[in-house]
């Protein structure tokens, strides 16, 4: 496999922005598996940062440059200026992937781009979206990103989850968060309460809430969400979605229960939900692509 590193900067980005911990360096070890058989055929940079001193190409070489991949890397990327500027340049955005995608176990760039083409919204009880999103470098084709609700109003809100959206958001009130220093807005939807907790102001939430629902793509809808009840994995199953992923810390038959074991995360099953990306026992891609239950080899 033939491989170039795009090292991407904001026009902003400072000398510690750009000393920031890197993911490159397990990144390519995750490509290269087995060893040798990546071959790095360029470095380019979106942005010239004299204080790296790196031996790199003009970035408009590429059109002429024979490669598979583009691994993006850098501080905390966000993938679409990148596919916008390469764009620009004629080159193939399909072989672009950001460094912490690579490391997501089973990863291939087949997978990805299957992901990428089939314009996926993920509907989550919590924070399980945004984090996939950003995972993946995907568009968040969803308005549940950034924000939460509790189980039994997500349970209420799944079954007619298009007829609600269809209805206004309401605010309710402002919150203080004294774990997360911030206060966040507190809306009503059609008799289901969201906690926007990605948002300080609630013309912000409301204005996010309204482009993203627009965005939902209803042929391809992925819901999740986590449990301690049995009796409410049982009802998740039954829902109307040909994907769908419910994170339980028991042993379950049920093709939407995914056991999560939530000991290296101090009992938090939320958190134990969340490190299916780091390798947690199902392959992720499955999951994303066809709702499927695979285990990890």
């Amino acid at each position: 496999m033939n491989v170039v590193i795009w090292v991407q900067y904001d026009t902003v980005a400072t000398q510690d922005k750009a000393k920031g911990q890197s993911l490159l360096k397990p990144a390519f070890a995750a490509l290269d598996k087995p060893k040798g058989s990546v071959n790095l055929v360029g470095v380019v940079e979106s942005v010239a940062m004299p204080i790296n001193q790196l031996n790199t190409i003009d970035k408009r070489e590429l059109a002429n440059i024979n490669y598979d991949l583009v691994l993006v890397t850098g501080h905390d990327v966000d993938l679409a200026p990148v596919l916008a500027e390469a764009k620009e340049l004629g080159l193939d955005t399909d072989k672009f992937v950001l460094d912490r995608t690579v490391l997501i176990p089973g990863f291939t760039l087949e997978k990805y781009k299957a992901l990428r083409q089939s314009d996926l919204s993920i509907l989550s009880m919590g924070w399980w979206a945004g984090i996939a999103y950003h995972k993946l470098g995907l568009p968040e084709l969803s308005p549940t990103v950034g924000m939460f609700t509790s189980e039994e109003h997500f349970m209420n809100f799944l079954p007619e989850a298009r007829w609600h959206m269809k209805k206004d958001l309401h605010f309710e009130r402002t919150e203080y968060n004294a774990d997360l220093g911030i206060s966040y807005p507190i809306f009503w939807l059609d008799g289901t309460q969201w906690f926007m907790n990605s948002f300080t102001n609630d013309a912000d939430a409301l204005e996010t809430w309204n482009a993203r629902k627009e965005l939902v793509n209803w042929s391809n809808v992925l819901v999740t969400m986590h449990t301690t009840s049995p009796a409410v994995l049982e009802r998740f199953n039954c829902l109307p979605y040909a994907k769908k992923a419910c994170f339980v810390p028991f042993e379950t038959e049920l093709e939407s229960g995914f056991y999560v074991d939530t000991k290296p995360y101090g009992g938090n099953l939320l958190q134990a939900a969340e490190g299916i990306f780091a390798g947690a026992a199902y392959d992720v891609w499955d999951l994303l692509l066809y709702g499927k239950k695979t285990p990890l080899k």
